[in-house]
């Protein structure tokens, strides 16, 4: 469920999530600063027909980038199904005509494919030893209460 700017609620049903190449390059010798840049780009987006459900759901191909510069690089391609509204998916296909999506669409999307590919470049890096690109917690100790 999304919400559109004006408080209206729209349904989106993720139907599947599909990761289709991993790229995972480290320098060995690099030294220096460490700047990582991310990046998702939404690559294409078509109407799927379903013959299981007798419907329609739009497929969404994406690319999800970690740039490490000179230390390395992580790459993630991928594709998400989801399931809409029959006046949200006309929408949807409609504005993508000039690669552009409802804000709210479009957010949900991107949050979708940030946290499934996160989890998934975070085992990459550790794999290949790349530093991590989220912080992830740490405990520390602290004062005994009596």
């Amino acid at each position: 469920m999304v919400e559109k700017d004006n408080q209206e609620k729209r349904e989106l049903k993720l139907l599947g999530f599909t990761f289709t190449k991993f790229l995972a390059q480290k320098n060995p010798d690099f030294k220096g600063k460490l700047d990582i840049l991310s990046n998702i780009n939404i690559l294409s987006l078509e109407k799927q027909k379903l013959d299981l459900i007798n419907g329609e759901a739009v497929k969404i191909n994406f690319d999800f980038t970690l740039d490490y510069k000179d230390s390395g690089k992580l790459e993630i391609l991928g594709n998400l199904m989801l399931m809409f509204d029959a006046k949200t998916q006309k929408q949807v296909l409609e504005e993508w005509k000039d690669k552009k999506l409802p804000n709210d669409i479009r957010l949900a999307i991107l949050n979708i494919i940030l946290q499934r590919s996160s989890l998934k470049a975070l085992q990459l890096e550790e794999e290949v030893g790349l530093p991590l690109h989220v912080q992830l917690p740490r405990l520390k100790m602290g004062e005994q209460k009596s």
